[in-house]
């Protein structure tokens, strides 16, 4: 479920990404890095570079270094490795738009590792949406900074001329361009312009390093009733699976109760199959996670009663769902049902996936493990005002037969005057869950906030809960991050360590990033 675009910001505006601890142990320094030392420039934005298993190979820094002119920055990038070791650097211009109308607050920067290379996606920020995304590839082997390039009305143009003029907008948006694991550059096109026919469909299309198209998969028609609205899955070098979820109206959707998966030839873009979710008349389906391995697909996540726009229902939440499917034919081979109202033994659930005095289960990972088990992480929560409490691990079968669950009491929070659907809460990073770790050798470790929020933090005291999972078995812990002179906070980082983020009190002084070796 996840392509290789995730935001970090180092600036410790979101507690994000957080990074852990494990049974009892003692924490060794291992290096530590000035942020001040790493460029002249003052930290602009940052992102963190992982690998299709979640695993994190490096990071992404931006410092601006200067002001050009009235729209345009000179920003230094610094690639770090995993170790925290520089990689490489260098300068390059962007602009930030700035009129009467809009002004952006920042250039947001996305980063997808491609092979040897990054992708790079720059776009103006403003009021939390994206506008003139922009793209650049650098090659990690050489420090080669392409020219920046846009896919726009059907075709790549790199290099383009940027008017940030209202009028010339739609000449400098260019569609989303990400990396499919396994496959490479992917364009994604979902602009339909109904005066311009030749350019009245959505695609996909597949691009190579030098913007040459491999393939193209048209997969809607302006001129259709029913239109097809695509999201990435996952992928490998053989499949790429989509979810397709059918609306109706161009210019203002009308979503409807129309669900499919989509397998599609990763070298040809040719469909393999089109599956139907069963019995969308009673059942809304929602998916949590995919497995892609040499022979099948498992498709895991949850289920509910009927919504007439085909989106899941939180209050009537009926349990959770496994579907395996030949990877050749795309088609399904079993599936399985697990009804929320059975585990009424092992807590105090009803038939609609409400806790008692937590809330409804919001199921975020579910992961298998070498060993065909399946771990499952879930948190309560609360639409009116939003609030989230605790934590549940679940250990199954590949059947979706609970073997034992594990209950993780949290900080409650809540968000007075608010409301709102899972998918908003999780869009909006509301909920407490933040990551997870695989460490190999069927072994994860789970990680959440545990502190208030909007805390002022009197006691310059952090606090984050730390799940493991090892020998079949769950343990909890807490890490506490306590200073007097500064805030430390704990950040995802290479298997065996945390990275440590200290700010100091003292404004002269510079943040520092320390890698941290856990012994365990």
């Amino acid at each position: 479920m996840k392509q290789s675009l995730t935001t970090l910001n180092l600036n410790m505006k979101n507690n994000f990404l957080l990074l852990f601890c494990f049974f009892s142990f003692s924490i060794l320094q291992a290096q530590i890095v000035d942020l001040q030392k790493l460029s002249k420039g003052r930290l602009y934005f940052s992102d963190v570079i992982k690998d299709e298993n979640n695993n994190l190979r490096g990071y992404f820094l931006l410092f601006e270094t200067d002001k050009i002119a009235k729209e345009t920055y000179q920003l230094e990038y610094v690639v770090l490795d995993e170790n925290l070791t520089k990689v490489t650097n260098g300068f390059m211009t962007e602009m930030k738009y700035e009129s009467w109308l809009l002004k952006a607050e920042k250039i947001s920067v996305r980063v997808a590792i491609f092979k040897d290379k990054l992708l790079l996606q720059f776009a103006d920020y403003y009021e939390g949406d994206e506008y003139y995304k922009r793209y650049r590839l650098l090659s990690l082997k050489d420090n080669q900074l392409s020219k920046p390039f846009i896919f726009s009305k059907g075709k790549m143009l790199v290099d383009p001329v940027f008017d940030r003029k209202n009028t010339n907008m739609i000449n400098n948006f260019s569609e989303n361009i990400v990396v499919y694991e396994g496959v490479g550059l992917m364009v994604d096109s979902k602009t339909l312009y109904k005066k311009m026919p030749e350019f009245s469909k959505s695609y996909l299309v597949h691009i190579d390093s030098d913007f040459k198209e491999i393939w193209r998969y048209n997969y809607s028609d302006i001129n259709d009733k029913v239109l097809n609205n695509l999201k990435y899955v996952n992928s490998d070098e053989d499949l790429i699976v989509m979810y397709n979820h059918a609306y109706k109206g161009w210019m203002a959707p009308i979503y409807l109760n129309k669900v499919s998966i989509l397998f599609l030839e990763s070298k040809t873009g040719v469909l393999r199959n089109e599956f139907e979710f069963p019995e969308l008349e009673k059942y809304g389906y929602r998916v949590v996670d995919c497995k892609i391995t040499s022979d099948k697909v498992y498709l895991y996540g949850n289920y509910s009663e009927t919504n007439k726009k085909g989106f899941i229902k939180d209050t009537d939440n009926l349990g959770l769902f496994n579907f395996v499917f030949d990877k050749k034919t795309g088609k399904l081979t079993k599936s399985h049902y697990l009804k929320w109202e059975s585990l009424s033994d092992k807590l105090p659930i009803d038939k609609k996936g409400y806790v008692k005095k937590e809330g409804y289960l919001y199921p975020h990972e579910m992961l298998l493990t070498d060993e065909g088990k399946i771990i499952l992480v879930a948190e309560a929560f609360i639409q009116s005002p939003i609030t989230t409490n605790n934590l549940y691990f679940f250990e199954m079968n590949n059947n979706l037969d609970v073997n034992q669950v594990f209950t993780v009491e949290k900080f409650r929070n809540k968000f007075p005057k608010t409301s709102g659907h899972s998918s908003s809460i999780k869009k909006y990073g509301l909920f407490d869950f933040i990551d997870y770790q695989d460490l190999g050798d069927n072994e994860f470790l789970f990680l959440f906030s545990d502190n208030e929020k909007k805390s002022k933090n009197r006691n310059k005291s952090t606090l984050y809960g730390i799940v493991s999972y090892s020998e079949g078995k769950f343990k909890k812990q807490t890490l506490e991050l306590k200073t007097e002179t500064s805030t430390v906070n704990a950040y995802n980082a290479k298997k065996g360590y945390i990275m440590l983020v200290e700010n100091f009190d003292e404004k002269n002084k510079a943040t520092e990033l320390r890698l941290e070796k856990i012994n365990y």
